[in-house]
């Protein structure tokens, strides 16, 4: 069991978006003797075969002696997770700061993503049809990100509204740059993307980027207990069954 967790936790933080949780499970098959079904031209009993959907999806599967109409066994689970995706034309800019405008995904508990480390993990698509994969805040080197909120002692409007009203989605921008040198900051930042990032801001705004806690998956427990994480609805299920 240990050994399970060892690697459940191994898993939690390779495996942030479906995206990347579909790349780690194919890894995984292709470790473990499974095939590509769509390089199989034909299928016998024992065959260990996976297939992906548009790369949010995986079908891994042992392939059965029994006709199909006598019924199936699956184990499903899914491998999304609340999260803030950007938007379309999601940059831009208000009193020398500059945002990312996000929506949430999923059911979040707004108020819980104010003030914490983000990454930006996803896929930009170039205009030359390369796709570049970024993580970006995962590792060491890296910048991270976050939402900002107002401290306590100025915020005595909002500790006497309900929860719902008192935190919108609307205000769950991103920060990425708060460079005093207003006049500039468009063509900076416009530069960094594209000399560090490899696209361009008009590639951007086709992009499919997610924010997600840059928090580790690990023990949690003096006695290691448990296993704090971010991401484990539903992943626990779709690794326990995956192994």
């Amino acid at each position: 069991m240990s050994k399970f967790i060892d690697e459940y936790i191994e898993f939690l933080n390779t495996a942030k978006t479906e995206r990347e949780a579909v790349d780690e499970i194919e890894r995984l098959a292709l470790n473990h003797g499974f095939k590509n079904m769509d390089d199989t031209d034909s299928l016998k009993k024992g065959d260990k075969v996976y297939k992906k959907y548009r790369d949010k999806n995986i079908f891994v599967t042992v392939i059965g002696d029994d006709i199909v109409n006598k019924g199936l066994t699956f184990a499903l689970a899914h491998i999304d997770s609340p999260r803030l995706d950007l938007k379309p034309n999601a940059l831009h800019t208000d009193e020398g700061i500059s945002y990312l405008k996000t929506h949430y995904y999923g059911g979040i508990r707004k108020y819980q993503w104010l003030t914490i480390p983000l990454e930006l993990h996803g896929v930009v698509i170039k205009k030359d049809g390369t796709k570049l994969n970024i993580k970006l805040g995962s590792k060491p080197e890296d910048p991270i990100f976050t939402i900002s909120d107002l401290l306590p002692h100025l915020a005595h409007e909002r500790v006497t509204k309900k929860v719902s009203d008192a935190f919108e989605g609307e205000n769950l921008q991103i920060i990425i740059s708060a460079d005093a040198d207003r006049k500039s900051k468009g063509d900076a930042l416009k530069e960094i993307i594209a000399e560090e990032y490899g696209f361009s801001v008009e590639e951007l705004a086709t992009a499919e980027l997610e924010a997600v806690p840059a928090f580790r998956a690990g023990y949690a427990g003096l006695d290691r207990s448990m296993v704090a994480a971010y991401g484990q609805d539903d992943r626990v299920c779709a690794y326990s069954a995956l192994a």
